[in-house]
């Protein structure tokens, strides 16, 4: 199915290749198949293309993160932000990508900012939980985790097989959140 995406994505562009929507979408598609490396190119081009599309440099980050070019990442993230200071995705994937550099203060000031924006966002107290877990402070990580997952069930399941919970898969009130 993706694959028949990215053909059509190829005509698209093959017709007109400026269309910065077909850059995306294509890498996006790539993405999906796992082919980061490749998706990262098409969300280059696509900031080339139209450098103020905040979408372009949001996927563009997502897959350098996925790359662990960390620093690149967050300066993707940066610029989405400087083009639209209301993208709670933004914010929250430069959070997710900062605590990869350990950069926990100023992770949690982007998450934190995030969740201003978008209070109910799931992914958002993830990342925080995912943030005080490596800082080993069990009662805020188990707080979050709970705030996430009842925003969104699925986090139970992502947490109880999430490496970067694994500071603190010792405590009981882990396992009683995850119920396991």
């Amino acid at each position: 199915r993706y694959e028949d995406a990215i053909a059509s994505y190829d005509k698209a562009l093959e017709i007109q290749p400026n269309y910065h929507q077909a850059w995306v979408d294509r890498g996006v598609a790539l993405g999906m198949l796992q082919k980061h490396e490749e998706a990262f190119g098409y969300f280059d081009q696509a900031v080339q293309v139209q450098p103020d599309n905040t979408v372009a440099w949001l996927n563009r980050g997502m897959a350098l993160d996925v790359l662990e070019r960390y620093q690149e990442a967050v300066a993707s993230f940066d610029k989405a932000i400087e083009l639209n200071s209301d993208s709670h995705k933004a914010w929250n994937y430069r959070g997710s990508t900062l605590v990869k550099l350990e950069q926990n203060d100023q992770a949690l000031e982007s998450i934190n900012r995030a969740l201003e924006i978008q209070p109910e966002y799931a992914a958002g107290y993830y990342n925080k939980a995912i943030v005080y877990s490596s800082q080993g402070r069990v009662t805020l990580a188990v707080e979050n985790l709970e705030q996430a997952i009842e925003l969104n069930p699925r986090y139970r399941e992502e947490a109880s097989n999430d490496p970067d919970f694994e500071a603190i898969s010792d405590d009981d009130r882990f396992w009683q959140l995850i119920g396991g």
